[in-house]
């Protein structure tokens, strides 16, 4: 089951990514080109990797047939371009059914059912209504942790920071930030930090924001750190514990960070 499980987290990571596509979309109509590769690797990956084995271990017989219709109803969609809900609609559609999948190739290979923190949990239910795409990604770092059998962490660590940075842009989008009074470009950068989207959006909330700010810089230095572990060490393996522990503190930052950034009650 584990070809199983793997097959199901590459069909959640292109949904993610297809669904971000539609996201920056600025048009009103998402162009077929930007979407039509992602929704045919889509049903590539449920009808060649999928699908055969699901039907084997799926606790609920009409669940390969739900994921089979909204693969293909996105594949339809790439017909011809199409409004962008059209798409989320799918997207939000397919992201529990993945997770039920999971679960059941998960109990078939003997593999503990995830178990989140309450903070964890409404973490996953604020970025379901906000961010479908980080939602997912969340939940793939979740569960990179939860196995602790990655040989390289450095895909983790990309993850959690493409969460923070949804979140960001989508809480404080450039335009608004650059509008703000007495907002500078920090030196020849062309768009604002990380660190002063952090400000903006805890200011304009008259939160305190010294702490939060240390919190993004830590968290870049961490990500850096795993960055240059790929190329400094010689064995991926003999440091994957050294790694994977730099990932656990990397999202305990996150987690910090979107408690304050999603407003959520610790």
């Amino acid at each position: 089951m584990t070809e199983l499980l793997t097959a199901l987290e590459r069909l959640s990571k292109t949904a993610a990514r297809l669904a971000s596509a539609v996201i920056h979309v600025r048009s009103k109509l998402v162009p077929t080109e930007i979407v039509a590769p992602l929704a045919r690797s889509m049903a590539d990956v449920y009808f060649g990797s999928i699908q055969p084995d699901l039907q084997i271990v799926q606790n609920r017989e009409a669940l390969s047939e739900e994921i089979e219709f909204v693969v293909a109803t996105v594949l339809r969609l790439t017909s011809e371009p199409r409004e962008k809900t059209a798409y989320l609609g799918q997207i939000n559609e397919l992201r529990p059914y993945l997770q039920e999948a999971m679960i059941d190739a998960m109990k078939a290979r003997g593999v503990r059912r995830l178990v989140l923190s309450d903070i964890e949990r409404q973490i996953v239910t604020t970025l379901e209504r906000m961010l479908p795409p980080a939602a997912l990604s969340y939940e793939q770092v979740l569960q990179d942790i939860a196995s602790g059998k990655r040989v390289s962490w450095r895909g983790t660590g990309s993850e959690l920071r493409e969460v923070l940075r949804e979140v960001m842009d989508h809480l404080a989008p450039d335009g608004d930030v650059m509008a703000a009074p007495n907002f500078k470009l920090d030196g020849e950068l062309k768009r604002p930090t990380q660190r002063q989207k952090v400000r903006y959006i805890l200011k304009a909330r008259k939160r305190a924001v010294g702490v939060a700010e240390d919190a993004v810089d830590t968290l870049e230095e961490v990500i850096a750190r795993l960055a240059r572990s790929t190329y400094q060490r010689g064995s991926a393996t003999t440091h994957a514990s050294t790694d994977a522990t730099e990932v656990k503190r990397l999202k305990n930052y996150v987690d910090a960070l979107l408690v304050e950034l999603l407003e959520i009650r610790a």
